[in-house]
């Protein structure tokens, strides 16, 4: 929001734009978190978020001073991207691989091992990336 107001934007806009960074960087979170470990490459969210974490970061921050758009609050919500995978790629990439086939042999559905497996190792992650994602909508 800090750009919208040096580009002289009234309080509404930068905050609905805020809003729309924030909710939009969460949900393509969500979406990828669950759609590495669908296709089962959890291990490669380390490798893949290292490298673009401070490019992108810092294009989303310098995205409104540059460029004026509608579509700019969810450009910069997708730049977060990286930003928001990499605390949780830090406890996924300990993983073994296969532990999701061991705890299926064991009798543990999907709700089992979100409850019991992925909700404890990604807990302080999320709630990390919940507020990195409000920090840099309120900084953007």
């Amino acid at each position: 929001m800090i750009p919208y107001y040096m580009v002289h934007a009234s309080a509404h806009i930068a905050l609905v734009h805020g809003l729309f960074i924030a909710t939009t960087s969460l949900l393509a979170t969500a979406l990828f978190l669950v759609l590495s470990v669908t296709l089962r490459a959890e291990q490669h969210l380390y490798t893949l978020t290292l490298p673009l974490l401070l490019p992108c970061t810092g294009l989303s921050a310098a995205l409104p001073l540059l460029w004026t758009s509608a579509i700019i609050p969810f450009l910069q919500g997708f730049l977060l991207l990286p930003l928001l995978l990499f605390p949780a790629a830090l406890p996924v990439r300990t993983l073994q691989t296969g532990w999701s086939e061991t705890a299926q042999e064991l009798g543990a559905n999907r709700l089992s091992r979100l409850r019991l497996f992925w909700w404890p190792l990604l807990q302080k992650p999320v709630a990390l990336s919940i507020f990195l994602s409000l920090v840099f909508s309120i900084v953007q």
